[in-house]
């Protein structure tokens, strides 16, 4: 996503107008540190309750691994977690005739995030929240049955922490859908680099 002015890169509807933005780099202070605190607590109970479902079904494992290996192995783990995670949200806006662009930035001026977003028409709410929600409901099963169900402690162990990953990640997405959730229907929205803007029909000139 880019942080896109009002209409930048879409055609608005002649009967629409711009009614408002929602940018998660608006929060700041106590917002922002629940957010963020809330996905890292997110990551790590959704990590624990995965190695617990698949040690109820495959029984406990060994899973050994030099400490000069994990670092590397967990980047990877990240690199790819965003590249499936971002492209998930692209294909959603090419679907919807969209042409995704992807970019980084700092949420709240010092937390950097990488993010998808697509110039094209604007999307109704329905549409919106599947683009915005498609990650964490595609990914999330994937990686929980292949942590469980994965016959290699390792594979499971990068299954179960990618699935954790995708959940917190999407922490965001999820914020974002409760808030379009609210808006209605009618709504319209355009998307940002940390948010959207949104619009609605016009009113008559009396």
């Amino acid at each position: 996503m880019s942080n896109n002015a009002a209409g930048g890169g879409h055609k608005t509807p002649p009967d629409y107008e711009l009614a408002g933005h929602w940018h998660l780099a608006a929060m700041k202070g106590w917002g922002l540190v629940t957010l963020l605190a809330g996905g890292f607590c997110v990551f790590g109970v959704t990590f624990i309750l995965g190695v617990v479902a698949r040690g109820m079904l495959q029984g406990v494992g060994e899973f050994r691994i030099s400490v000069f290996l994990a670092f590397p192995i967990f980047l990877a783990i990240i690199a790819a977690f965003v590249i499936l995670h971002e492209g998930v949200h692209g294909l959603g806006y090419l679907v919807f005739g969209g042409k995704p662009r992807f970019g980084a930035k700092l949420i709240g001026g010092f937390f950097p995030v990488v993010y998808a977003s697509a110039t094209g028409p604007l999307l109704s709410g329905n549409q919106y929240l599947l683009v915005g929600l498609a990650p964490f409901l595609a990914l999330t099963p994937l990686f929980l049955l292949t942590g469980i169900l994965a016959p290699d402690d390792g594979i499971a162990i990068i299954a179960l922490t990618a699935m954790a990953m995708n959940i917190a990640g999407s922490t965001g997405d999820l914020v974002a859908a409760w808030k379009v959730r609210q808006l209605g229907g009618g709504t319209l929205f355009e998307d940002t680099a940390d948010g959207f803007n949104w619009y609605r029909p016009s009113r008559p000139n009396l």
